[in-house]
Parts: structure tokens; sequence; C-alpha cells
């Protein structure tokens, strides 16, 4: 295979190199992928990011060498179909639950993976439908192989329909690890205690229901300090926090990939309050948390479930339901044994997350197709004996 002659091409639903290179905003993993696309610009004909949305079209090379391309506001099938002529891809990577352009591929006879991040939308009559659509494209012949951030998305993949054999799970390279940090043992009588939340701002995450939970701990006597990192209807929640005459609300809209997991550490306990309606994408955030060995309060969120279980390694509550959630957090506080187990089982935890797959280490095996490509890809597939012990994280639904 002659790798000069390859032209690969990355779809997302927004490109954020272009902005993110010129002011320095790019994520973790983002720098994971830009590293891993520039690495391969060097060795293929073209290297290019495709966002189905963004403010303004344009058409551009970095100075890695990795070409980034909007397809401007208006988006429909149609223009994104002509800036994927326009590129002329040998190989297609798309990260957008859109069945057309999977079809677009298979039409083309481009060669096609999917490599999704996002979790589905809720359910619903017309997301079903779509579900369907997407599944029945991702099982076509053309569709090489369906790869899933964490093994639960790709449990949801094939829960909608799409071939366990083809589904390949696979995480982000850690950054940190857990034993990097000591288990951690409560603070006697905190104060003020450090509550944090990481992730974005909005209603289905939980937002509302944590400050009313906070502002229950308040009246129960509570000093506390609570952090909440990530962007989103941030006045919103200014006003709902002033109502509640919570004075010690902190805000943090950006905060280095480098120094989060620092001061998660420094936080008390780690809420993760997401509705069930919430699309999730906590996997980084957990392996986050789990990283910095601070206990976690979360909701019995599905994403969530298959990791975490009661009194073992989290504190559960049934989602939407703030005074469970202030409850949890009020035990764990008044039982220091339970917070040092859940901090200590968290390394645990840790190691059964981390995947043997890797963002680039799959590319790369698709990219350098070999004798044994086959056979590798199936070894990592859903099917495979590594994914088919049970659960040691199944939930169980805690005591009212």
């Amino acid at each position: 295979m002659d790798l000069q002659q390859l032209r690969l091409l990355l779809v997302q639903s927004h490109e954020p190199y272009q902005e993110g290179m010129a002011n320095g905003t790019l994520n973790a993993e983002q720098l994971i992928m830009l590293e891993g696309l520039t690495t391969w610009g060097f060795q293929l004909q073209e290297v290019g990011v495709l966002g189905c949305v963004s403010d303004a079209p344009y058409d551009q090379v970095l100075n890695t060498g990795v070409r980034v391309i909007g397809n401007g506001p208006v988006t429909t099938n149609e223009t994104i179909f002509k800036r994927l002529a326009d590129f002329c891809p040998t190989h297609l990577i798309v990260d957008v639950p859109n069945p057309a352009i999977f079809r677009w591929a298979t039409r083309q006879h481009v060669r096609c993976i999917g490599m999704f991040r996002e979790t589905l939308t809720a359910p619903g009559f017309k997301q079903q439908w779509n579900n369907y659509q997407l599944s029945k494209v991702l099982n076509h012949g053309g569709i090489e192989w369906v790869g899933g951030l964490g093994l639960e998305r790709c449990k949801t993949l094939a829960q909608i329909g799409v071939r366990r054999d083809k589904l390949i799970p696979w995480n982000w390279p850690p950054s940190n690890r857990a034993e990097t940090f000591e288990p951690k043992q409560l603070r006697s009588r905190p104060d003020p205690l450090q509550l944090i939340y990481v992730g974005p701002l909005f209603s289905t995450k939980g937002i509302g229901d944590l400050l009313i939970s906070t502002a229950q701990l308040k009246a129960q006597g509570w000093n506390i300090h609570l952090k909440l990192v990530g962007q989103g209807n941030i006045n919103r929640f200014k006003i709902q926090a002033k109502r509640l005459q919570l004075s010690h609300v902190e805000f943090i809209e950006d905060i280095p990939d480098h120094s989060l997991v620092h001061l998660i550490h420094q936080a008390d306990i780690f809420v993760m309050p997401s509705r069930h309606e919430s699309p999730e994408n906590s996997n980084t955030i957990l392996n986050h948390c789990l990283q910095a060995h601070t206990p976690i309060v979360a909701s019995d969120h599905p994403m969530f479930t298959g990791s975490l279980k009661h009194n073992v390694n989290a504190m559960i509550f049934p989602a939407g339901n703030a005074r469970a959630m202030s409850q949890r957090i009020d035990y764990l506080l008044n039982h220091p044994e339970t917070y040092t187990k859940l901090s200590t089982t968290i390394q645990t935890t840790w190691q059964s997350l981390q995947l043997p797959v890797h963002w680039i280490s799959l590319l790369e095996k698709w990219l350098k197709e070999t004798s044994t490509t086959h056979q590798w890809f199936q070894q990592h597939s859903l099917t495979a004996p590594l994914y088919q012990q049970p659960s040691t994280a199944q939930f169980i639904h805690p005591p009212t």
C-alpha cells in the first residue's frame, strides 16, 4: 500500500482547530487528535478535518499541515456532500451520527469507519427512526468498523442494532494515572466543604438540582463552596444561586486540562447530577475524577451505572431528586470510613475503565492495513472475550 496516495478526512459536527490553534483553547483530547492527524499528514497525500457547522465557510491549511474546512452556518446534506467531493477522500472517519454521510461514502466507494465520541440523544419516535437508519447503514459492508468512545457507548450502539462484531471500544490515552494521588480521608468537619462539578452547564445536566441540593445542605449547617467548571447557561444558574441565597458558588468557564485533575483532587466530593434525558459524554471527566481519588456522588444515569456501584465506588441517587442527592452527600460526610473506602476503590475502578485501544492506535491499524489487520480488529471488537466478562459494577438502586 502506498500511503502517499491516501487522502484522509475526519468529519465532525464542529471543527475546533482553526479557532483553537489561534487562541490556545484546544483541550487535551483535541490536541491528541491534532497531533495524530499532523503525524499522518507527513505520510499521506493530504489530511483534513471537516466541520459540518461553522460560523462562516472556510477552507485553509494550518501551520501543522492539516487542512481544516468549515461548512458554514447553513448545513444540508448537499452542502456537506460538496465539501466531501471537493476534498476527494480515499479514507473517511465520521464522528457524526448522520446516515447520509455514510451512504455517500458507500456510493463513492470511499473506505469509511465511524468513530463516535458522543452519546445518541434521548429516545423518541423520531430518534428511534434515526437510530434505525443509522444502524442499517453502519451494518453495510462498505462501513468497515465502528468505534465508540468507551465500552458503554459501544453497548448503546449495539442496542440500536449495530453489529457487535463491528464495534470497537476505544478510549483516550490517560494523561495521569490513578497512582499519582493517594486515597483520600475526609477532613474533620470540612469548613468549607468543597463540592465540584465539571461539564456543560445546562438543566439536563442537573445543575439546577445540584444548586437546590447545596441549599439543602446549607440549611443543615454545612458551609459549602461549590465550583461549577464548564460553559453553558451561566447567567441562569447565577440567578438561581442568588435566589437560593448561595454566596459561595464559583463559576469557572475555562481551565487547562493539566490543571483539572488537581482542581478535582482539592475538592472533597465530585458530583455528577445528570438527568436521564441528558446525552452523556463523561468518560474523560470520570477518568479525571478517578485519577484524583475524589469520592463521587452521581445520579443513576444509564451511562454512569455501568461503571459506578452504590456504596462500592460511588454514592448513587435517583436522577432529578435534589433531596436524595443532598442525603447521599450528607451520609458521606457523616461516615468517614465510607468516604475513605470510596476513595480507595477508585484505583480498581480506574483500571477497569482502561481500554486496550486508543484513538490513535485504532486509526493506525486501519490505515496501515496488513494481513493481520482484520484479525486485530476482531480481537478488539465488542464480541472479543475481554468484553464478555460480567460487569463487576452492576447498579444497585440505593435505599431512599
